[in-house]
């Protein structure tokens, strides 16, 4: 079997290597990133632990279009970005499970990812809790300069060789004893797939009047629709939010 683990990095790495290790049989990790330096120094860490700790492990960054997910339309963006990848895993890399790390990033990206998890149905959605976070951002910062090193470095012996200098002090940040961190699972009900094929197909083609009242009504309350009256239409939103998950 095999098992995708997908996602998005804030500030600190070791909530996506901890889950790695947690989960065990991990074929692929895909790792959102933005453009904020620590971020990206962070994955390349992750990159070169997970290479020599799990090197059958195929490790994919997908860097974000800005530094930040600040609006409702840079959370729709990523929203759409990461609907494609929970897709592109399932039906090019095969992938028979797909677990979804919500722990790392803004909290409207894990918020937004948790919901795509219901919509697309994934196998799982996670929280890691670190224990002791001073802990592990004492050794983030001690480690600091060792980590841009890592990501400054000109090829990838030089990488590895700096990880290596002190693999010691990394695999004890990266891959923490599991008593020192929780991974909680978050509740998540799929959605019935034809009725979510309705709903979408209703507002993607603005035929929403076999929609019931109380469809309609909800809809609105989420502003997918609005309402003039007792007539409802597709809101701008509404179309943004439809076609995230239709292309």
């Amino acid at each position: 079997m095999k098992t995708s683990i997908i996602a998005p990095l804030g500030l600190s790495p070791p909530v996506i290597t901890a889950f790695v290790e947690h989960v065990g049989e991990v074929s692929d990790v895909v790792v959102f990133t933005t453009d904020n330096e620590r971020v990206k120094h962070g994955f390349e860490l992750i990159r070169i632990g997970l290479k020599l700790r799990y090197p059958r492990i195929r490790v994919h960054e997908v860097r974000l279009p800005f530094e930040d997910v600040y609006t409702t339309e840079q959370n729709l963006e990523f929203m759409s970005i990461a609907a494609k990848k929970i897709k592109e895993e399932r039906e090019v890399h095969k992938c028979d499970r797909i677990l979804l790390n919500v722990a790392g990033g803004r909290k409207n990206m894990c918020i937004t990812l948790t919901l795509l998890g219901q919509f697309l149905a994934v196998d799982g959605v996670y929280h890691v809790i670190t224990k002791d976070v001073a802990i592990v951002n004492q050794m983030l910062e001690n480690l600091r300069e060792e980590i841009r090193k890592i990501y400054d470095a000109k090829d990838e012996d030089e990488k590895v060789k700096i990880y290596k200098e002190r693999e010691k002090h990394f695999n004890s940040l990266l891959f923490p004893k599991m008593k020192e961190y929780e991974v909680v699972r978050i509740p998540t009900i799929p959605y019935p797939l034809n009725y979510l094929r309705k709903i979408l197909r209703a507002i993607y083609t603005s035929e929403i009047e076999n929609l019931s009242s109380e469809e309609k009504e909800l809809l609105f309350r989420h502003g997918l629709l609005k309402k003039a009256g007792r007539n409802y239409y597709v809101s701008d939103y509404g179309k943004k939010f439809v076609e995230v998950l239709i292309k």
